[in-house]
């Protein structure tokens, strides 16, 4: 058992030991068509047909990433079949008669990229190891999936911007209709996610068109903080209409454009440096609307939305480097540094913030420089705070919550533990060039895979080796910390919450 304060070594087994048969359904549409005069429309869920063809479904469309240093290099095959027509979904079954606890993956990729159908994502040994129904999902993304055009076009498009949202709620729909039909339970359904995955979680969390849908939820580094007012939402809509203009293209033509004619000018729209300097990273996301989303998730979850429904969530110790080693960031003075976080904060609560962050290097053994500083705090802004907040208002409103914070490093010295290293754990896909090969990788695998098992079978993800604590005020703010050598459990820093304080939930939500 790890007890608190202890750094001992576990070695967690797990869930399941037996190796179980795993059947795959890959490629079920979940939905009818959206494609040619459907773009746009609010997804519908299809009834079940069992004459499908077991094979790998269409992907949203999406722009290549050339600087993505760790995409799944599947994703340039996947590219090939990308169509409108990309709402289906994998399923990934150890038992077909059974009741089993059913786990549906939301994956991520910034509201732009990424498939449910990477092998990054392939459910088999999460299957096996916890005995639950694994799957997996696509939707729409980037324009297709976010951007709202109603407004702008005075009700000709109909689009809300949240239509890549509706799709996770209408696969989830169709899971709770037919999932029973693959040996999973429709009245026990936990839904995880990372990235913008998680991002998304957060809005199902706050959305009455989700509720009764599922009934746990994992967050993996990414929380409540990520949506669009419809004000920005309608000038960032005005925008790529700008962007279409240019490229000779109107707001009219719109709905009758080729998917190719679409991408390209999202690429226009997205490689204006303007963009950013107004929108931030993730222009295209979830839109606070009467129908679906009508309060900003973390305000939703803090009067309750999601009481019932007890939640793990979490990050990874190194969150920002991977953003940092996809964009080229790297400060090398004392004013790049300040200038950097002047953008985030009152310039009188730098120099309080860099200590904290130096704190926390120092902890880790991290080399403290300018690049790892403004990694640091990075990380705390963007997904450390929310993920903290999440729960904190989960609380507040009677909800059931545990953390986790994962630090095992990278083999890749600059990225410590970065953003998706958690993935690997979860699904069982290490990679030896990023994870590396020592025993501990395999441990995490067994710990992780257990407790995530564990909560997905019974709301509370302790296990054998593993007592997890609640995440709250009144116990310390204590959480399990998947550290580099060994798994303990950790409390946060009241220091931190304190100063965190000073910046506001719209701020957060404005990076």
């Amino acid at each position: 058992m790890i007890n608190k304060g202890y750094k001992e070594r576990s070695s967690c087994v797990k869930v399941n030991q037996k190796k179980l048969t795993v059947f795959s359904y890959m490629g079920i549409n979940y939905a009818k068509s959206v494609q040619k005069k459907l773009r746009w429309s609010t997804s519908q869920p299809k009834p079940l047909d069992l004459k499908y063809i077991n094979t790998v479904g269409f992907i949203a469309p999406q722009l290549k990433q050339e600087n993505d240093l760790l995409a799944d290099s599947s994703i340039e095959e996947q590219l090939a079949i990308a169509d409108e027509q990309c709402l289906n979904l994998n399923i990934f079954t150890a038992n077909k008669r059974g009741k089993l606890p059913v786990m549906v993956w939301i994956h991520g990729g910034g509201f732009q990229l990424g498939s449910g159908s990477l092998p990054s994502y392939e459910g088999t040994k999460l299957a096996q190891a916890g005995n639950v129904v694994v799957v997996s999902i696509n939707y729409r993304l980037g324009a297709l999936g976010f951007l709202r055009l109603c407004d702008i076009s005075n009700g000709a498009i109909k689009s809300t911007g949240n239509e890549g949202l509706t799709d996770q709620v209408t696969a989830l729909k169709w899971i709770k209709r037919n999932i029973g039909d693959y040996g999973g339970d429709k009245n026990n359904i936990t839904i995880f996610g990372e990235s913008a995955g998680a991002m998304s979680i957060a809005c199902l969390l706050a959305s009455p068109k989700a509720k009764g849908l599922f009934h746990k939820a994992i967050l993996q580094s990414g929380a409540s903080h990520t949506y669009s007012s419809i004000e920005k939402a309608n000038n960032i809509a005005k925008e790529f209409i700008n962007s279409a203009n240019i490229l000779g293209f109107t707001l009219k033509d719109l709905p009758t454009m080729t998917t190719e004619e679409i991408l390209k000018v999202q690429t226009h729209f997205l490689t204006r440096p303007d963009i950013y300097q107004q929108f931030g990273m993730l222009p295209f996301c979830p839109v606070i609307e009467k129908e679906l989303l009508p309060l900003p998730p973390h305000q939703a979850i803090k009067q309750g939305s999601a009481t019932g429904i007890p939640i793990l969530a979490g990050t990874n110790n190194d969150e920002w480097t991977f953003f940092a080693a996809m964009t080229g960031q790297n400060l090398k003075s004392q004013s790049s540094l300040e200038l950097s976080l002047q953008v985030l904060m009152d310039r009188s609560l730098i120099p309080q913030c860099l200590t904290l962050a130096n704190v926390a290097l120092n902890k880790r053994k991290r080399e403290i420089t300018y690049q790892n500083s403004i990694n640091e705090v990075l990380g705390e802004y963007w997904f450390t705070q929310p993920c903290h907040r999440l729960l904190a208002n989960h609380h507040l409103s009677g909800g059931d919550n545990y953390r986790y914070k994962l630090g095992r490093k990278t083999i890749i010295e600059t990225l410590g533990c970065s953003h998706i290293t958690d993935i690997g754990f979860v699904f069982g896909h290490t990679n030896s060039a990023f994870h590396g090969t020592e025993a501990r990788v395999n441990e995490l695998i067994n710990e992780v895979q257990a407790s995530w098992a564990a909560f997905a079978h019974k709301g509370n993800p302790s296990t054998t080796c593993i007592d997890w604590p609640s995440y709250e005020i009144d116990n310390k703010l204590s959480y399990v910390c998947f550290d580099h050598e060994s798994t303990y459990i950790d409390v946060h820093d009241l220091n931190s919450v304190y100063f965190w304080s000073n910046i506001s939930d719209q701020q957060l939500a404005d990076f």
